[in-house]
């Protein structure tokens, strides 16, 4: 994306976006696809949606003239202020979902003959598809009254040619906020706009995504990326927001300030499957607004239990199961307090399987993985006992490296302080409190 000056009118600044490929004449379909597209996009006229001036060829590259928005991308304002409050994430909600709704529901009349937009990703029925709803392309410019307006730009064109584009960051978007249809090669429609904008607000409350990538280059971590967003619960955006409040402002507050009907917003916008998401901006607008005005019933946040690290000195109550984090698995905390303990992976179906679900899209692990036996000893407490007596298709891997040593049916481990134990690819810590 470069500054430059209008082509018809050179004391206009307009921003000019150069597609990566070369062309060999105005008559190749990739060009003709390119003007059929812009041609519906230059129709647009939204306050929040960037305006598109034009087309050409420049340097044999297909080129766009478009509004240049003086301002600052959320990435950098994300990067910088580590997370927004409650009022910036409400305006900033105002105007998307109003961007949203004006794309969803446009009507493309007067349209080139639809054979000619065969393969567009950006057109489906009726609706326009922004199709690459990311910080970077959500830009906040300020206002002569001191206020800020929020400008979607880039849309996510598909002119070139369609088998590169099918398997191109063209189409899917940006990895961390690709919806799990778009990982599963299935239809692209107003969905997956709202699952993209709905890792944009979640990532706006509590500083960062709630899958993220290290190494793009990394396959395991793309793999490991795909399963989450097609199956991982979303981390709990409360418990992540206090967290990033603490670290920012060095003491963690009592309760979460994110209202709860947002809350429902957010993980609404989330859901995995397309059909439970908002359908479309307006569905989500009304939604907002239905909020806003107390008209959306929510149940009474139940107070965060916090854990406390037992390496600070305090005593806790019992002995307790330590999740170390992974890329494919949440840290967590696990107390045990009662006699036989089930552990497995988190089930997020009605009745979950096990006591102690993980929460993991590791498939390695079951839903009924392993237990832990208490029994009580002769000095009054307590001795636990590891086991795998109903046991998974994967097995559990005591005190050593994984896949070295398993535990069979008939094998009981007395546990001690810092014990450790495999199930799939999650080292679990026991510790005796």
């Amino acid at each position: 994306m470069f500054k430059a000056r209008s082509k018809e009118d050179p004391e206009h600044v307009v921003a000019l976006k150069q597609l990566d490929f070369v062309l060999e004449n105005e008559d190749a379909k990739e060009y003709r696809d390119f003007k059929n597209e812009v041609e519906i996009l230059k129709r647009l006229d939204h306050p929040n949606i960037v305006k598109i001036y034009d087309e050409y060829i420049l340097d044999n590259k297909p080129s766009l003239e478009m509004e240049y928005v003086d301002g600052e991308t959320l990435e950098s304002i994300i990067q910088r202020e580590g997370y927004f409050s409650i009022e910036e994430t409400l305006e900033m909600i105002t105007q998307m979902a109003s961007a949203l709704s004006y794309c969803h529901h446009y009507h493309t009349y007067d349209t080139p003959p639809q054979h000619w937009l065969s393969d567009s990703v950006i057109i489906n029925r009726d609706a326009i598809i922004h199709n690459d709803i990311n910080p970077k392309n959500i830009i906040r410019t300020k206002n002569a009254d001191g206020g800020y307006r929020y400008v979607l730009i880039d849309f996510g064109l598909s002119f070139a040619d369609p088998d590169a584009v099918r398997h191109s960051k063209k189409e899917d978007g940006m990895a961390e906020y690709k919806a799990p249809e778009k990982w599963r090669g299935q239809l692209v429609d107003t969905p997956s706009d709202i699952y993209s904008l709905g890792i944009v607000l979640y990532e706006l409350l509590v500083g960062q995504v709630p899958f993220p990538v290290k190494d793009y280059k990394q396959a395991n971590e793309m793999i490991a990326l795909e399963e989450k967003h097609k199956s991982a619960p979303v981390p709990d955006i409360c418990r992540k927001r206090m967290e990033a409040i603490e670290k920012k402002e060095g003491q963690r507050p009592e309760t979460c300030d994110i209202p709860a009907w947002l809350e429902m917003l957010v993980r609404r916008c989330l859901e995995k499957n397309p059909l439970s998401r908002f359908k479309t901006g307006r569905e989500l607008s009304q939604f907002f607004y239905n909020g806003l005005d107390g008209k959306i019933e929510t149940q009474e946040r139940q107070a965060e239990v916090i854990d406390i690290d037992p390496s600070m000195g305090a005593k806790n109550a019992g002995a307790y199961i330590e999740v170390e984090p992974n890329i494919l698995t949440e840290g967590q905390h696990f107390f045990i307090n009662k006699d036989l303990v089930t552990i497995g992976r988190w089930n997020d179906l009605p009745g979950t399987i096990a006591d102690f679900g993980i929460r993991t899209s590791d498939r390695f692990i079951s839903k009924n993985h392993c237990q832990i036996v208490r029994k009580p000893d002769a000095a009054d407490g307590y001795r636990y006992f590891l086991q795998d007596k109903a046991p998974s298709k994967n097995g559990t891997y005591f005190n050593t490296e994984k896949n070295s040593i398993r535990l069979s049916d008939t094998t009981e481990v007395l546990l001690k302080e810092g014990d450790y134990f495999w199930i799939g690819n999650t080292r679990l810590i026991f510790h005796q409190g």
